[in-house]
């Protein structure tokens, strides 16, 4: 183990010190990084078809997924994953140029050359914690894994196999674990491989240092997309209009924070929803109403489809229309009344519809003139997308409101869709039979833990800081694919092969070091559990299932 601990710390120190700002072209700068581990590993450097960069497809920055396969007896297969993309180092202020030096941060800490909470003190102070960005999310698990290939690879008679993967892109949209999935079939057909677990080593947090968690599953999330047209009236005439906002407020209002999105899935309590963004389509000022807004939630989910969660959405938003032209009446009679005038109703009406619905209507109403104004639209909006002219939300706004400009009634209207991106939620209960083995596995790491270890090792159903463990299970039928194709927008940009998930589906376990305060200054990563605990348990994991 002292030579692991070593080796773990040299990958862990020259993977660190690579910036690889998500969303940015230096995602690719760990290319040479990778070759050079190929070239200095003697198995990949005797096996070069062992070993590789996989070309994310139709990528807007030319990223790729450096693999590498440990061939040994026997079709069963692990997969180990980990993204090798970060968070910028913009908030280390002064003390930025040591933000990829673990060791020149967590000393410079240490000389008292920032000030920190209590708690961060006290881990600075016990040296059992190193600093760094990424140390803890997540190059110094990619560095375990990476020491753990090494070992197997010197095995002659190894069983089994080990497909390793360093995806970009996961703090973005997973762009490299979605891409990964073409690389993962291309992998098992080619020398008949089987998956039987994926494992994943996102850091966890803890309440006490003696217990640690496992998790065998990850959250899902979906991103319900609102779009509200109006209907366009000058201030001194609001009766004749529809107020875009005033509807979209209350579809915000009944939905934020709301308890009907809660669930619990064994052991784990998923967050209400909440919104991330609403914007009205003004882009500059005058005395009229809007004519249309548009916002965007995040739900996150343990067991809802896509389509269940629209539905709750749509529910919602049919209420909201519901209650605001209820409010509207009431305000326009009581100004007829003022006006000495009848009491009469205005002529709005609830008209809630999916996406795909309107796309259909349009189709009916405006021909094959719309489907061609459509596609050429779509591929204007990709290439503003690819140029960084616009946003995802953007983009979808534009599709939504094209789409509307060729159904004939242009009445007031609210349309439901999704956004990118779409975390399936996964667990390895949804497998049934097929993850007993990983199951017992499992039961047996903990008391490996708990007698090796001296840990106590929790297991927890639910991982809820997203993962790319999403993308390693699908078991939904074949109608929420297609409700997908239908209902997310920006797909040219955006393309997930959930037939291929499906058919790839594995049990998954996520097993990673203690870190604390990902995303910030003080990211760390507790040293006991990267050199020792959790290659150990990983290495126990993996040779149980093999």
């Amino acid at each position: 183990m002292e030579n692991l601990k070593q080796r773990i710390e040299q990958l862990m120190l020259d993977f660190v010190a690579v910036a690889t700002d998500t969303g940015t072209e230096l995602e690719r700068d760990v290319q040479p990084f990778f070759q050079k581990w190929f070239d200095d590993v003697p198995y990949f450097k005797a096996n070069p078809e062992h070993c590789g960069f996989f070309p994310i497809p139709n990528d807007r920055l030319g990223r790729v997924v450096p693999w590498a396969l440990v061939k040994g007896q026997g079709a069963e297969t692990v997969v180990l994953i980990h993204h090798c993309d970060t968070v910028d180092t913009e908030d280390y202020k002064h003390l930025r140029h040591l933000a990829l030096d673990p060791h020149g941060i967590t000393k410079a800490y240490g000389e008292g050359k920032m000030d920190f909470p209590e708690a961060v003190q006290k881990d600075l102070d016990s040296g059992n914690w190193l600093f760094g960005r990424g140390v803890a999310d997540m190059k110094g698990g990619g560095a375990v894994h990476m020491a753990l290939v090494e070992e197997y690879a010197k095995e002659v008679d190894f069983k089994g196999n080990v497909i390793f993967l360093s995806v970009p892109d996961e703090e973005n949209l997973s762009a490299g674990m979605i891409g990964a999935v073409e690389l993962l079939k291309q992998l098992t057909d080619k020398f008949s491989l089987k998956i039987v677990l994926t494992m994943d080593i996102e850091g966890h947090e803890r309440e006490e240092e003696n217990r640690t968690i496992y998790h065998d599953g990850s959250i899902g999330k979906v991103m319900p997309v609102v779009y509200v047209r109006g209907k366009l009236a000058h201030t001194g005439m609001i009766f004749k209009g529809l107020n875009p906002v005033n509807l979209l407020a209350e579809i915000v209002r009944r939905t934020e924070l709301s308890p009907l999105f809660m669930e619990k899935y064994g052991n784990a309590v998923i967050p209400p929803a909440t919104w991330l963004y609403s914007k009205d389509s003004k882009k500059v000022y005058n005395v009229s109403l809007p004519d249309g807004a548009l916002g965007y939630m995040s739900v996150l989910t343990a067991s809802k489809t896509p389509k269940e969660i629209m539905e709750m959405v749509h529910k919602e938003a049919v209420s909201a229309f519901d209650a605001v032209i209820n409010e509207m009446n009431i305000s326009y009679k009581k100004f007829l009344e003022l006006n000495d005038e009848s009491p009469r109703d205005l002529p709005w009406k609830t008209n809630v519809k999916y996406f795909g619905e309107v796309y259909s209507q349009a189709v009916a109403d405006s021909g094959e003139a719309f489907v061609t104004g459509f596609k050429d639209m779509e591929r204007g909006v990709t290439a503003k997308y690819h140029a960084k002219e616009i946003s995802m939300i953007d983009g979808i706004s534009e599709i939504i409101a094209f789409t509307l400009e060729h159904v004939t009634s242009q009445d007031p209207i609210v349309v439901l869709a999704m956004s990118p991106p779409f975390y399936p939620a996964v667990n390895n209960a949804m497998l049934g039979e097929a993850s007993a083995k990983v199951n017992q596995v499992l039961a047996e790491a903990c008391e490996y833990t708990k007698n090796t270890l001296g840990l106590d090792a929790q297991v927890k159903n639910i991982y809820t800081g997203i993962s790319d463990l999403s993308y390693s299970m699908f078991v939904s039928g074949d109608d929420v694919i297609e409700y997908m194709d239908g209902n997310m927008l920006m797909n040219s940009v955006y393309s997930m092969r959930l037939d291929l998930i499906k058919e790839l589906s594995a049990p998954v376990l996520n097993i990673g070091p203690w870190g604390k305060d990902i995303h910030k200054y003080t990211e760390r990563v507790f040293l006991p559990d990267l050199y020792h605990n959790t290659p150990v348990v990983t290495d126990f994991i993996i040779r149980k299932i093999l």
